[in-house]
């Protein structure tokens, strides 16, 4: 069992890096709530879910009035991580960046970036229940400007943007809630669906890594991860 007993809440938790997340956190004991958007209820991964006995939530980041109704039925417990997991991804390294156009700039925005700022937004007075308050935002390699090599261009700019959220809700919060702290975090490029099941790198190594960094993070001890910091799943910081 945890040794703290923090309450988790994941957005965005039935698929890939989200349900591993909330899978393996939920087996350390603590209490995690995971989301899935309204469209999916129906879907294997909810249910999913449901059979790990993790508590569920209805929530989609492009839809405020469904994290408005997902905060009011978290109610006004107190929340100790809030993890913006879920995001677009589309496999177009290979698409001329001519080719891509407007709507999906937006849709990425949309999803990727103000999706995680309404959660943060709306979670926020049950973060602030919390002695040490976290959101965590699921960003990527991606998000680099000093490593950019180019491709996906809505996918890379969508992550920047998520990185200078993170960074400057830690700058804002800590006029209004200096118990709540941010990171942006690099998840490795595992094998999931929105990557089409190709990954360079190791799902346990990564997952596992990253349930420690979760731990860390949430504690009161830590001493190497940055509020608004941009770090990969082991800890290690990042270029911006």
């Amino acid at each position: 069992m945890a040794s703290a007993s923090y309450v988790i809440l994941i957005i965005g938790a039935n698929r890939g890096i989200g349900f591993e997340l909330a899978s393996r956190l939920h087996r350390q004991g603590y209490t995690v709530f995971g989301t899935y958007r309204p469209q999916t209820r129906d879907d294997p991964s909810v249910r999913g879910l449901l059979r790990k006995c993790i508590k569920t939530l209805e929530l989609d980041f492009i839809d405020e009035d469904s994290i408005i109704k997902a905060s009011q039925e978290f109610g006004d417990q107190r929340l100790d991580v809030l993890i913006n997991c879920a995001g677009v991804y589309h496999l177009w390294d290979h698409k001329p960046f001519t080719e891509q156009t407007a709507e999906d700039l937006i849709r990425h925005f949309k999803v990727n970036v103000v999706g995680p700022f309404l959660t943060a937004k709306h979670f926020l007075q049950n973060l602030m229940q919390s002695k040490h308050g976290r959101i965590i935002n699921v960003s990527s390699d991606f998000a680099s400007i000093a490593d950019n090599t180019g491709g996906n261009a809505c996918y890379r700019i969508s992550k920047c943007a998520l990185n200078q959220l993170t960074r400057t809700m830690a700058i804002d919060l800590g006029d209004v809630a200096s118990n709540v702290h941010t990171l942006a975090v690099h998840p490795g490029f595992v094998a999931t669906k929105m990557t089409g099941f190709e990954g360079k790198d190791d799902m346990e190594e990564c997952m596992s890594n990253l349930v420690r960094l979760v731990q860390n993070f949430a504690s009161d001890t830590h001493d190497t991860l940055p509020n608004g910091g941009y770090v990969r799943w082991n800890g290690e910081r990042m270029e911006y």
